[in-house]
């Protein structure tokens, strides 16, 4: 499935970069649509994580993004994902953390240097759970397409970094919409 994900975002990046769609718009281009709304589906690999004895977990993501851009390059968001699975993970003091479907609330800043779609986002967050809250840190890229009427279609790669210690590397893909 990885190497699915990663296919299509190279093929995508490429197929912009030289010019083979006809309708990708940069923001400046269309004036600022200051609001975007996004849901992503993807795969979250937990190195740590533990399912049924096994020390490699890769497990389904399901997100919804809200975001204020303030001007072409800068803007603020809601980012929160759902990791739908329930696994354990071990915590700094050798102790196993069990995880039942956890939610991650973030507030990133989100900056576009170029007008080609790339997109990075940084900033703190929160896993929530039923047996223990943990702290986030996330960090990502993603690459806007616009399709049309402010509709896009956007591929990212998320490193989430919970607690301090627990490592989780999501990609998705996103479709959303400005207004």
């Amino acid at each position: 499935m990885f190497k699915i994900y990663l296919l299509s975002f190279l093929f995508l990046f490429t197929g912009n970069i030289f010019g083979q769609s006809q309708e990708n718009l940069s923001h400046s281009e269309h004036g600022l649509k200051n609001f975007r709304v996004a849901i992503n589906l993807g795969h979250v690999f937990i190195p740590s994580a533990l399912i049924s004895d096994k020390k490699f977990a890769v497990l389904p993501v399901l997100g919804l993004d809200v975001q204020y851009w303030f001007s072409h390059k800068w803007g603020v968001g809601l980012k929160n994902d759902i990791e739908i699975a329930n696994y354990f993970v071990e915590r700094d003091d050798e102790t196993i953390l069990e995880r039942e479907n956890p939610v991650i609330v973030s507030l990133p800043v989100y900056f576009s240097p170029w007008d080609n779609g790339v997109t990075f986002l940084l900033g703190p967050g929160i896993e929530l759970d039923d047996h223990e809250n943990l702290s986030v840190f996330r960090i990502g890229v993603g690459y806007e397409i616009e399709v049309a009427h402010h509709w896009d279609f956007a591929p990212e790669i998320v490193y989430d970094l919970k607690n301090g210690h627990i490592n989780a590397f999501t990609i998705a893909i996103g479709v959303g919409k400005r207004f």
